[in-house]
């Protein structure tokens, strides 16, 4: 078993093949979450997709913790490392077995706070603000709260499969399985809605059955790797000791993100009716890039720079993790150059029918633009906490995630009040920026010689790129205007983003190439390795 994981793993080289596998089966279930999110848009009022996103956030919260990095942080490692000493595989199997029956009981265990103190939780976010004012919109939250928390209990179950998964290498069905989930809600949002006590009643019941769906593919990938675990109930080993010690300050490190996902519930209930889905729906755009290359590269990346770590081969971990920044950037920056410019077409695309109205489509380009700074520096901030782990200084990441929280609590407090919905996603902006500031300070200090000059230098190779790019997505109102005499409003939309963002990227890449910049030509040929493998 052994040898299998070294032969998948052992070529630095593998880290962006393995993070474009799971990039490719993250796409295809972010294409069917947009049109999951999409439906919702069209069919449901604010009043009820304000209580389902609200209600989803907290079984969201613990997803986010478990399935972007925490497990991998943890569960990753002792894996790795328990398999260089162990050819026949029987004590990393019992390893295995222990961790899985102490998160089941831990995930059973928080499944049924959940369930008994929902309405607790929902007084402490919700009491006396313009939220609880709406009527039956609190106590419907509650009711749909506790449908949905019982998918913590199966996604929970998934994130520790698919981690488990990731160290023999097995990135594309664990990152496809959400897909499942996604269609599980598209289903359910087109029943007939006197099934159901209200609307947002029915969401949640699809929750329930889409955790269920996506646990089976992992399931599968287990029962191929023949790692079915079983009931240990060992848990003073030293290696579930050790994983205990990564996993706490793992789930604090990796937090920030998601507790200010929680503050921001919290103040947004302050605000008009409608705020917490344009939020939602801005999340979820940023998601579609930010995991598709952040989230993809630094879990990917965990397992590589534990074994060069392991190792000791520091400076090669040291290039190892300039050389994946400068590639994340190198992809973050258009994306992000995208959100600032065509932020309200393609809200309006996408979402822009039935319920979802022109008010709902301003605001919540206004959130997606805003969160063009997040995707930039937050996809940074990911790749360096994977250096963080791998130096098994989790602790460290600790402090920067607390400090990060309390900075953004705080600019949340003064800013919303004053500017509303624009003050409260302005210091989620501010937040990421002082966020990956700690961090690259700590990770710099911890770290002697970490080298940022190929960053410069391939943000300079980058910069004409950036303004062809640029160049394009500013002629997109003229293109609209043209095709808007002879197609309908919607394929006018279609047609002129297609014709600004498919000849801005070729011209972003192809500049990158004239320039001899590596991550040009990287990008390029992860592609050819990914159609070469989806096609066997």
């Amino acid at each position: 078993m052994s040898r299998y994981f070294f032969k998948k793993s052992s070529k630095p080289s593998l880290v962006g093949l393995q993070a474009g596998l799971m990039s490719l089966g993250t796409l295809l279930s972010r294409i069917l979450g947009f049109l999951r999110d999409l439906c919702i848009a069209a069919f449901f009022s604010k009043t009820e997709t304000d209580i389902f996103f609200v209600a989803f956030r907290f079984p969201n919260f613990f997803r986010r913790l478990f399935g972007e990095g925490s497990f991998s942080a943890s569960v990753t490692p002792a894996l790795t490392e328990s398999l260089q000493t162990d050819e026949g595989g029987n004590r990393t199997r019992e390893l295995y077995s222990c961790l899985f029956t102490l998160l089941f009981c831990v995930i059973c265990f928080l499944t049924l706070l959940g369930l008994v103190f929902m309405e607790d939780i929902m007084e402490l976010f919700f009491s006396n603000t313009a939220y609880s004012q709406v009527e039956n919109k609190l106590e419907k939250t509650v009711i749909v709260g506790r449908l949905v928390f019982v998918y913590l209990f199966f996604v929970s179950l998934y994130s520790y499969f698919m981690s488990v998964a990731q160290v023999f290498g097995k990135f594309f069905i664990p990152a496809l399985a959400p897909a499942f989930f996604n269609v599980s809600l598209i289903i359910f949002v087109f029943t007939p809605k006197s099934w159901w006590p209200f609307p947002a009643f029915s969401l949640g019941c699809a929750v329930i059955l889409g955790g269920i769906l996506q646990l089976i593919p992992v399931l599968y990938e287990m029962h191929k790797l023949n790692f079915i675990p079983r009931f240990v109930f060992d848990f003073k080993s030293q290696a579930v000791m050790e994983v205990g010690k990564r996993f706490l300050p793992g789930v604090l490190g990796l937090s920030g993100l998601s507790l200010i996902g929680l503050i921001n519930v919290y103040f947004a209930g302050w605000l008009e009716e409608g705020t917490h889905s344009y939020i939602y729906y801005g999340d979820r755009l940023l998601e579609f890039p930010r995991s598709l290359i952040a989230v993809s590269v630094g879990t990917a990346l965990v397992p590589e720079l534990t074994r060069l770590y392991s190792l000791e081969r520091i400076s090669d971990l040291k290039n190892t993790v300039s050389h994946y920044l400068d590639f994340s950037l190198f992809l973050v920056l258009p994306c992000a150059l995208v959100f600032l410019f065509l932020s309200q077409p393609i809200v309006e695309l996408l979402f822009g029918r039935g319920e979802f109205d022109s008010q709902s489509i301003s605001k919540t380009s206004m959130v997606l633009q805003l969160y063009s700074v997040v995707l930039i520096f937050s996809s940074m901030s990911r790749i360096f906490s994977s250096g963080f782990f791998a130096l098994n200084k989790n602790w460290h990441i600790v402090i920067c995630t607390l400090v990060f929280v309390c900075f953004h609590a705080l600019c949340a407090r003064f800013l919303t009040p004053v500017y509303g919905l624009r003050g409260l996603v302005g210091a989620t902006a501010l937040s990421s920026v002082f966020y990956f500031l700690c961090l690259t300070g700590f990770l710099s200090y911890l770290v002697k010689g970490l080298n940022f000059k190929s960053t410069g230098l391939m943000l300079l190779k980058s910069l004409p790129g950036l303004i062809l790019l640029g160049l394009c997505l500013i002629s997109y109102p003229y293109l609209f205007f043209s095709f808007s005499f002879f197609l309908s409003s919607s394929l006018s939309l279609l047609f002129a983003l297609l014709f600004v963002l498919v000849p801005g990227t070729v011209l972003y890449v192809f500049s990158g190439l004239l320039l001899k910049e590596n991550m040009a030509v990287e990008f390029l040929n992860l592609l050819q390795k990914l159609f070469t493998r989806v096609g066997k």
